[in-house]
């Protein structure tokens, strides 16, 4: 049995523990609110914030695990890599960590290694992003190092960029600055795979439906490998180009990409799995790949057979997709049809805490969407009416 420090303790860290607990080790988890959602499945819990690494440090010191991890957190990922280092565990290092998770870095990386990615600077003022807006007349600003598309605009004027920057700003970490990109119009897909021993397998990947009200936000995911039209090959070596040269050990990856004039461009890479249980539950259930079994294994160090992967056949008619509810705005009087949404035959996974007396509202960005679920078979004709089903039966009223 090994010790192992879980750094987050949210809705999405809950699958991690639950697996290191099932492969028989001790889970450590700490986060910030002494009430976390994922603090109940494990063997201890710290309450501290995940940005703070001397704090996590400390906790690391006080039961010394053998290995530190996390997962669909962003904001975790240097954190681990820190205590990893500086408690002398295998992790991805900071240097790595800081490439994942620093756009700036990550964009300047991608340009030099002929990555195509959109026009970029790292501007500190709106005068700082004038420029890129006068050549492209539209632009995305986003904040330097965050998550789940908080402070992420379309901006198409001045008095736009003057009204939101500062609250782009507001979400970065590590430095006051935002990141100004050219916009790009295409279709945006994510693509989710595994590293071990420094090999990359692509194991899903899925062309996403935004919000009409806020088109930085994925409503739809849908996954399949049949390419839904796209030419999946080709995102798929492009990915592996960039998880290659990065040089990543092992671990899980999650990139999103858009795809313009027949070229994938990058928009964004991380060094841990999707969110909202994508890693959790959609990779294996797309792929029969146990992602986690072979990531907790790769930190602690253990033997890992890559054969499997290696002769890996994913099954080609096998489709998810993950839906978020779009239930407009008012003040809820009553939920509807959660007792359909959870009879649903092919459910995988869900999360719908709506009830009565909240107020809904259009999402600013992704953790406020109001809820969301994941279905799969191998029949997508059929899943897709499934899909349409939920959303018709599962609504609020409004007062």
């Amino acid at each position: 049995m090994a010790k192992i420090m879980v750094v987050a303790g949210g809705d999405w860290q809950i699958e991690l523990i639950k697996k290191c607990k099932e492969m028989g080790h001790y889970v450590i988890c700490s986060n910030l609110y002494e009430v976390s959602p994922a603090f109940p499945y494990a063997d201890a819990c710290e309450v501290c914030n995940v940005l703070d690494k001397e704090g996590n440090l400390e906790i690391a010191r006080k039961y010394m695990p053998d290995a530190v991890i996390s997962d669909q957190s962003d904001i975790a990922v240097p954190t681990v890599a820190y205590v990893s280092e500086k408690m002398g565990l295998r992790g991805i290092g900071t240097k790595l960590a800081d490439l994942f998770t620093n756009k700036g870095i990550m964009r300047q990386f991608a340009h030099d290694n002929g990555i195509n990615i959109p026009e970029y600077k790292v501007c500190k003022t709106p005068e700082d992003a004038m420029e890129l807006l006068d050549d492209f007349g539209r632009i995305i600003i986003k904040p330097l190092d965050s998550q789940s598309s908080r402070g992420v605009f379309t901006i198409t004027s001045r008095e736009e960029l003057e009204e939101h920057y500062e609250e782009t700003i507001s979400f970065s970490n590590r430095e006051k600055v935002f990141l100004a990109e050219e916009y790009i119009d295409g279709d945006e897909f994510t693509i989710d795979g595994l590293v071990v021993n420094g090999h990359h397998y692509p194991l899903c990947i899925s062309v996403k439906e935004m919000y009409k009200e806020n088109m930085n936000i994925s409503k739809t995911q849908t996954y399949t490998y049949a390419g839904m039209g796209h030419d999946y090959d080709k995102l798929r070596a492009a990915n592996r180009e960039l998880i290659m040269k990065a040089g990543l050990p092992f671990g899980l990856t999650h990139s999103e990409y858009r795809s313009h004039n027949g070229r994938y461009y990058l928009i964004e890479a991380g060094a841990r799995g999707g969110g909202s249980n994508l890693s959790a539950k959609i990779v294996p259930f797309m792929s029969g790949v146990d992602n986690y079994e072979y990531y907790i294994k790769s930190v602690l160090g253990e033997p890992v057979d890559e054969t499997p992967l290696k002769n890996l056949v994913l099954p080609r008619d096998r489709a998810v997709i993950m839906r978020f509810f779009d239930f407009g705005e008012g003040i809820v009087r009553s939920m509807e049809g959660r007792d359909y949404l959870i009879n649903s035959p092919n459910l995988i996974d869900y999360q719908l805490e709506v009830k009565a007396g909240d107020k809904l509202e259009n999402p600013r960005y992704g953790r406020l969407r109001p809820g969301h679920f994941i279905i799969g078979s191998d029949d997508y004709a059929s899943l897709k009416e499934e899909a349409a089903e939920i959303v018709k039966n599962v609504h609020p009223v409004f007062e």
